[in-house]
């Protein structure tokens, strides 16, 4: 089995496994108290770098606190984070940190461009994804990736750029966009009714989808992340 495969193998076990562990009912009060106190544990983390103040909750953690004013029960696996092209040399200094304080590297994504978009980490097999967000015309824009055993989908999508606030949440302070449901509508549509047939590759900020260079986005080794990658491997150092 080559790299590439393995690779890709495992991304769907882990995802999958994931997904499952979430959605069986027996298992969530445990997996909830278990992600909240990562969550926790992160914040405290990054109190003490340079990304403090220069990060925000969006996605679907932002949806738990808008919605229900708590973690979705079926998204106890999955947090996400954006931070601004201008911090992201923050959240790369910071990852020292964040390896310490008990989160493992996981992804680096690269785009078409070769920059970088986004750093995940894992915890007791939760992901916590930072994206970066790149400003464009009063937009931010973001990337996705959607992999299969056959290729990697690189998703292209916008939110509205604004200024973010602060808001408490499961025992801490956090950022948020200002109009949160301005960027909960970006992203999820009619985001106040649960729609289970939503996918992240039907946002409606999505603008672009094409066939990514890179045949994987594995950070294990916990490399350095550098800002710009171009014309290498994700994962070469």
């Amino acid at each position: 089995m080559t790299k590439l495969t393995m690779f890709r193998v495992r991304h769907l076990l882990i995802t999958r496994s994931a997904e499952s562990l979430s959605r069986i009912k027996v298992l969530q009060p445990r997996l909830m108290q278990r992600f909240i106190a990562d969550l926790r544990d992160l914040n405290d983390a990054l109190k003490h770098t340079g990304l403090d103040g220069h990060y925000w909750v969006w996605s679907g953690l932002l949806l738990g606190w808008a919605r229900d004013g708590a973690v979705l029960p079926h998204d106890c696996l999955d947090a996400d984070f954006a931070v601004t092209d201008r911090d992201f040399h923050r959240l790369v200094e910071a990852v020292p940190a964040i390896v310490r304080a008990g989160f493992r590297c996981d992804r680096r994504f690269v785009n078409s461009a070769g920059q970088v978009t986004e750093l995940t980490f894992l915890r007791h097999g939760a992901r916590f994804e930072f994206f970066r967000m790149f400003p464009d015309g009063g937009r931010l824009r973001y990337y996705m990736y959607s992999i299969k055993l056959k290729e990697i989908t690189e998703v292209v999508a916008f939110v509205p750029e604004q200024e973010t606030v602060p808001f408490s949440f499961l025992g801490r302070t956090w950022l948020k966009p200002k109009d949160h449901a301005l960027e909960l509508r970006s992203v999820y549509g009619s985001w106040e009714v649960p729609d289970p047939s939503w996918s992240y590759l039907d946002t409606p900020g999505l603008e672009a989808r094409r066939v990514s260079p890179y045949s994987h986005f594995d950070w294990r080794d916990g490399a350095a992340a550098p800002t710009e990658d171009p014309g290498k491997h994700p994962s070469a150092h």
